[in-house]
């Protein structure tokens, strides 16, 4: 019986160092890994929002570009129609003191042939 104890305490002492105890570590590595995993989620959605936030604020910029440009195009519309009317304004004006002018020549060229005439 002395030889089984010891054959059996041998048995036991070979099978106690075989018997690994990463158990532990594999539980370590495993919350290590799921932290590293959690913290690339956590910087992808951090990410995400800050692009979100610049696509927000470039659409605001680009609808608010858009409604400038619609207005300056109406604001150089308006100056265009209004040089155009003070061109054909001035243009009348002009062709009036043409008109005047000629008229006071031909009434002088009348009178003077007329007192010439007397």
């Amino acid at each position: 019986m002395g030889r089984r104890v010891l054959g059996v305490g041998v048995t036991m002492v070979l099978v106690a160092a075989c018997v690994k105890e990463p158990a532990a570590p594999r539980t370590a590595d495993g919350l290590e890994r799921s932290a590293r995993i959690l913290a690339k989620l956590d910087q992808l959605e951090a990410d995400l929002h800050d692009e979100g936030s610049k696509l927000a604020v470039y659409g605001e910029l680009e609808e608010r570009h858009g409604q400038t440009s619609q207005i300056a195009c109406q604001v150089a519309d308006e100056h265009v129609q209004e040089i155009h009317r003070l061109a054909q304004a001035q243009e009348r004006k002009q062709k009036e003191k043409v008109r005047k002018r000629r008229a006071v020549a031909q009434a002088r060229v009348t009178h003077r042939t007329a007192t010439a005439l007397n």
